[in-house]
């Protein structure tokens, strides 16, 4: 199954990175107290957790579960002024759709803080200027070369003048999320694939005993970012534990602490979030599946997710919210007690829906 999308995560030495990449995967990609420990990009695949689709496949007996994944990119650290390994890197993450920004807001004594400190607001804005300079170098570049294009080519004019506008801006040290930009502007960056136009979630990583108020700390950092970006607190430690068990001891972990659904869910729902992007669920018998789509997306493009054949041949779509479905006891439960509806090409798929799509080809 095609990943939802593609999120690199990046932060300054020691906070966190690799442990946070490593509860959201399962896997145990190396970690250690000193700076610097991954000099490699560590990949893995997140599982989309999503408790209603298994409740849902365990009323229809699904033979089948698939829950959606992310694709995930542990890049090295990076330092200010792009020293270390971070700069290595940075066109990895220009090839990603989304960042996950892991601050440190933790206490340690066993891992040094030297190089990133432990004040997560002044670490938003130390990478945001980063990333702010490392789209200045490629703006700049580009623009002189667009600019000598322009000369020869009128129709090359307007891209010509967007990249101007955004390198001025992002020479000011303004993140281009800062900016308004039409569509053909947005079109004109595209293959600069700029990092400050990327939707990104800012990961706080607090620790295991952590005092600090999670709802103080995501507003705080919330103030420095840009506007639309999601901020979260998790402790990556204690989900890398948690995320070890299996499920049944990892639910009762996160129950006795108050921990709720755990680090992946916030995560993943705020990497949604970011994206614009929203789950709807076929069930069944044979199969129960997570599809996700952007967010306002109509009938038809939702069922050309399940399969190219039924947004072509789009009749209509049977729909109900999935917790009428769980509620029911199931989909045909809930049919026959009237909480399916059809709705027709028009029809804008909302979060949870499950749809059933009547289609002819």
């Amino acid at each position: 199954m095609r990943p939802v999308a593609r999120v690199g995560i990046l932060g300054l030495p020691n906070v966190g990175k690799t442990t946070l990449f490593n509860a959201l995967t399962g896997l145990s990609a190396p970690t250690a107290s000193h700076p610097f420990s991954t000099t490699e990009p560590n990949v893995g695949v997140a599982r989309v957790p999503d408790d209603r689709l298994d409740r849902a496949a365990a009323l229809e007996k699904s033979a089948k579960v698939v829950h959606a994944t992310l694709d995930l990119l542990d890049v090295p650290a990076m330092s200010p002024g792009g020293v270390g390994f971070g700069a290595q890197f940075l066109g990895r993450l220009r090839e990603m759709e989304a960042l996950a920004i892991v601050l440190r807001a933790f206490e340690s004594a066993a891992v040094p803080d030297g190089e990133s400190g432990t004040d997560s607001v002044v670490q938003a804005e130390t990478l945001l200027l980063e990333l702010t300079l490392a789209d200045a170098e490629v703006f700049g570049r580009r623009a002189y070369k667009a600019a000598r294009e322009a000369t020869g080519d009128v129709s090359k004019r307007l891209a010509a003048e967007a990249i101007a506008k955004a390198a001025a801006l992002l020479g000011e040290g303004i993140p281009l999320r800062a900016g308004s930009w039409s569509e053909a502007q947005l079109e004109a960056f595209r293959d600069l694939a700029p990092l400050t136009l990327k939707p990104a979630v800012w990961v706080v990583n607090v620790g295991e005993d952590a005092a600090a108020d999670p709802a103080q700390l995501e507003a705080l950092v919330g103030a420095v970012v840009p506007a639309g970006d999601v901020v979260v607190v998790v402790s990556a430690e204690l989900e890398e534990e948690a995320s070890r068990l299996d499920p049944a001891d990892r639910a009762e972990l996160y129950e006795g602490l108050g921990l709720g659904e755990g680090a992946l869910s916030r995560v993943v729902r705020a990497t949604y979030d970011a994206l614009g992007l929203i789950s709807f669920f076929t069930v069944g018998p044979k199969e129960s599946r997570a599809w996700t789509v952007r967010r306002g997306a109509s009938a038809p493009e939702a069922a050309g997710k399940i399969h190219t054949d039924l947004e072509r041949g789009f009749i209509r779509a049977e729909v109900a919210p999935i917790e009428e479905v769980l509620a029911a006891g199931g989909w045909d439960k809930a049919k026959a007690a009237g909480k399916v509806r059809l709705e027709g090409k028009e029809y804008r798929v909302v979060e949870g829906d499950v749809l059933v799509v009547r289609f002819s080809v």
